[in-house]
């Protein structure tokens, strides 16, 4: 790994390789006749370096190349879940741990509403998982601390509960619930649930560009984008973006300036309201809580607004917004956005274009 290069984890480097070679193939035009070699080109060898075997490691990696290509087509939420990665969590819920003491109170089988509760000769409690509701009761009244929540770090991370179990013991996301946020993604110590990619529209966009097609790619790039290269200045990564194709770099805080003097003028006609900015509260609302969608201000995202500008004042340009959010991606879907905005990247993919073309950012000069 470049040591100037940093992932949080090992996860995200996995992906990050995926989207890198993915990309590769796409700039040469050879992806559609490498593409079930490049599950071997990342795991080369017959040795595997992260699961019980060679095999199952490729077939892990074969799904997460297609979710680099666009994932499944027929599932609009762009957060999807490898099933034959998530066999490595214990099963989720209330378990009785070794600390249990078999004492006399049994507060643990006074409290549970449901009855799950019994114990074996040794007086040691036993939960029935087939009538265990998750009240966490239990669990409060151990005096010992016995009663532990097995629940997975996706589930925890998932503050709207959007995930639950199968029957195959793998992580399901509940699409009518999900706000494709992405903290699920960044949990799974196993990455088996990920982010569709639209690397390859945009290396689409690129090469027709290239090609002599008569328009204008924008990046439209979030503020936090300063802050993500670090082993680059920010005029470098601007450089680095031209050399991609992308004729200009615009931050998308001026479309935040444009959205705050909107929804402020909208706050005092209406006198209760919250944001539109961040796609993934606005979705929040409209999803559990209906009622409230009346008082989600109707101006666009920031990105979606100052997308609209551009295109509005400029002849055949074409948007990629580009940021860290997964939950742009879904934006970019929407009827109301999808006219302004033709793709979306998270900065990780930004990365991985970079490298697919052998561009150095701290090679490279300043670019404004």
């Amino acid at each position: 790994m470049n040591k100037l290069r940093k992932f949080d984890t090992k996860v995200q480097y996995l992906k990050y390789k995926v989207l890198r070679e993915v990309a590769r193939q796409a700039w040469n035009d050879t992806l559609l006749e490498n593409v079930l070699d490049i599950p071997k080109i990342i795991v080369p060898g017959k040795t595997p370096t992260m699961r019980c075997c060679v095999y199952k490691e490729r077939a892990i990696l074969a799904e997460r190349v297609k979710i680099a290509m666009g994932g499944n087509s027929d599932r609009q939420n762009v957060i999807e879940v490898i099933d034959i990665a998530c066999d490595e969590c214990p099963a989720a819920g209330y378990e009785v741990t070794d600390s249990c003491r078999g004492c006399l109170a049994h507060r643990c089988e006074d409290v549970c509403p449901r009855g799950a509760i019994s114990f074996d000769h040794n007086h040691v409690a036993h939960i029935d998982k087939s009538k265990c509701v998750e009240c966490g009761q239990c669990a409060k009244v151990c005096p010992y601390s016995a009663i532990a929540n097995r629940k997975r770090p996706c589930q925890i991370a998932c503050k709207i509960k959007a995930i639950n179990i199968n029957d195959e013991n793998a992580a399901q996301i509940d699409d009518s619930k999900c706000i494709s946020c992405g903290a699920c993604v960044y949990q799974c110590p196993f990455g088996a649930i990920s982010d569709k990619s639209f690397i390859l529209n945009v290396i689409d966009l690129l090469k027709k560009c290239e090609q002599g097609k008569n328009y204008k790619i924008y990046a439209v790039v979030a503020p936090s984008i300063s802050s993500q290269f670090t082993y680059a200045k920010l005029g470098q990564v601007i450089t680095g973006l031209k050399k991609l194709g992308f004729h200009t770099v615009v931050e998308a805080a001026l479309g935040a300036d444009m959205v705050a003097q909107a929804e402020s003028k909208e706050l005092a006609e209406t006198g209760f309201l919250t944001s539109s900015c961040c796609p993934a509260f606005v979705e929040y609302i409209n999803k559990s809580f209906p009622e409230l969608k009346p008082n989600v201000s109707h101006n666009l995202s920031p990105m979606a607004t100052i997308a609209k500008y551009i295109k509005d004042t400029t002849p055949n340009a074409k948007i990629v917004f580009i940021g860290p959010c997964t939950a742009k991606k879904m934006e970019a879907q929407l009827d109301t956005v999808k006219p302004y905005v033709d793709s979306v990247l998270t900065f990780e993919e930004l990365q991985a274009l970079f490298d697919s073309r052998d561009i150095d950012l701290t090679a490279l000069e300043e670019g404004v």
